[in-house]
């Protein structure tokens, strides 16, 4: 991605900042995604994604930044910020605040398509900020703060979810205690990882799923590249605890692999996760192909169709609303500036 470079190796005569600069990159896309069980089946979407990133170096050599990204949909119908942190580094590791990656999350899946058909959010459903989506809706669970520390070919990382508000919260009110950890090991073009993740969701009001009031997550990764083709796989196994004593558990697994001939790339992608809970039990599973051509100079083309089964309606953030199998796809062009 090219970078308009705003100010580089700026010289500031105050004492204590040896140098700083920013720097500003950009996505566009416009196409067509489709939803067979969709009110509307087919609708076009054109997005705007802006990135700004800065960094800065004091004479001490602590090094240190910000990221963040906004973006456009649908000729200005939606504006987000999607996500912004700021970070420092230094000998004794990188530490991040804002939006920051959940340390049990050492490496995902790619998904399927252009604009993304969720694909890969099925394995991931017990990983990073996914649970949530799994019955505690109204819940926030993304952390805002990691601690990185990379030797050689290992990483590791601890993050949480810190308190952002005081006092007595209302029924229904976003809040969670959560921790995690993770490490990676990489080794030429490949790499395994471990992670675990511990959360409370401090029950405020009655539960959607009664049992899963408190989590314990242990996830595993790997992945490699060989010449053209690339792979990439993940498991993960969670016990759920209510607050009565009720125990229950979730597992989900899935895989990644691409193939890429030239300009040509062609991934597929498969899913599936089970949960057992004391409401019931819920399977789920997804399963997608896609293909993307590299026209050059930032441009490509790209789509993909998959099924993604008894995936419950987000709008109701729960996950575990049964649901039939639904057909998606989508098509469209991608722009890097």
């Amino acid at each position: 991605m090219k970078k308009i470079l705003i100010a580089t190796s700026a010289l500031v005569a105050t004492a204590g900042i040896a140098h700083a600069e920013v720097s500003v990159s950009g996505q566009a896309i416009a196409g067509l995604i489709y939803n067979s069980e969709g009110v509307e089946k087919t609708k076009l979407l054109n997005k705007v994604n802006i990135e700004f990133n800065g960094s800065g170096e004091t004479d001490g050599g602590l090094q240190f930044g910000f990221n963040t990204n906004h973006i456009i949909e649908n000729n200005g119908l939606s504006v987000d910020n999607d996500d912004t942190t700021v970070w420092m580094s230094g000998a004794f590791g990188k530490l991040s605040f804002g939006a920051v990656a959940e340390a049990d999350e050492v490496a995902g899946l790619s998904d399927i398509g252009w604009d993304g058909l969720d694909v890969d959010d099925v394995a991931e459903a017990l990983v990073g900020d996914e649970l949530l989506d799994n019955g505690q809706a109204g819940k926030g669970l993304g952390h805002n703060v990691n601690y990185t520390y990379a030797t050689g070919p290992v990483t590791f990382s601890l993050s949480g979810r810190l308190a952002t508000s005081h006092g007595t919260l209302a029924p229904g009110a976003s809040d969670a205690e959560s921790y995690a950890a993770g490490v990676k090991y990489s080794f030429g073009t490949g790499y395994v990882g471990l992670g675990y993740g511990s959360h409370d969701f401090k029950l405020l009001a009655a539960s959607p799923v009664a049992a899963m009031d408190r989590a314990k997550v242990v996830s595993v990764f790997a992945g490699a590249t060989f010449d053209a083709i690339k792979v990439a796989a993940m498991y993960s196994d969670a016990s759920f605890k209510s607050v009565t004593g009720v125990k229950s558990g979730a597992d989900a697994y899935g895989l990644n692999a691409s193939y890429t001939m030239d300009a040509l790339t062609v991934s597929m992608g498969y899913s599936k996760a089970n949960f057992d809970l004391a409401t019931g039990r819920n399977d789920q599973k997804a399963f997608g192909i896609g293909a993307a051509y590299d026209l050059g100079g930032g441009a490509s083309v790209s789509g993909g169709i998959a099924q993604v089964e008894s995936v419950g309606d987000e709008n109701q953030g729960n996950r575990l609303l049964p649901k039939a199998k639904e057909t998606r796809a989508d098509f469209g062009v991608t722009f890097k500036f």
